[in-house]
């Protein structure tokens, strides 16, 4: 279950997301939907761990995203093509990823060898 409880983010002064609760039950999938500047990738940033809230939390199985990593071995996420690093190869971005979770490039070799195409 993902809970969000008191969640802020505040940009030189100006609040541009604020949620007072959301609980995402295990298991389920959801979308947001908003307007431009409702603040829908401020929150999936917060919920990645790649931006601080300003106030407030997220947990993600009872942990604390912003203090533990323990959350990210069982999170997927497909982000914005504008996160590549445009001068990595497909397989310097494996690699660079694999060494952010502590995998070798043996492991990541391991990995992507699954896939017929790459």
């Amino acid at each position: 279950m993902i809970t969000t409880s008191n969640l802020s983010k505040t940009y030189n002064g100006v609040t541009v997301l604020n949620i007072e609760n959301l609980d995402i039950p295990k298991g389920q999938s959801f979308g947001l939907v908003g307007n431009n500047g409702a603040g829908k990738t401020t929150y999936f940033s917060l919920l990645l761990d790649l931006i601080q809230p300003t106030t407030g939390h997220i947990k993600n199985n009872n942990i604390l995203v912003h203090e533990s990593e323990d959350w990210k071995p069982f999170t997927s996420s497909f982000i914005d093509e504008s996160f590549l690093i445009g001068y990595l190869t497909a397989e310097e971005y494996f690699y660079f990823i694999g060494e952010l979770r502590d995998l070798s490039k043996a492991d990541v070799d391991a990995l992507v060898s699954q896939f017929e195409d790459f």
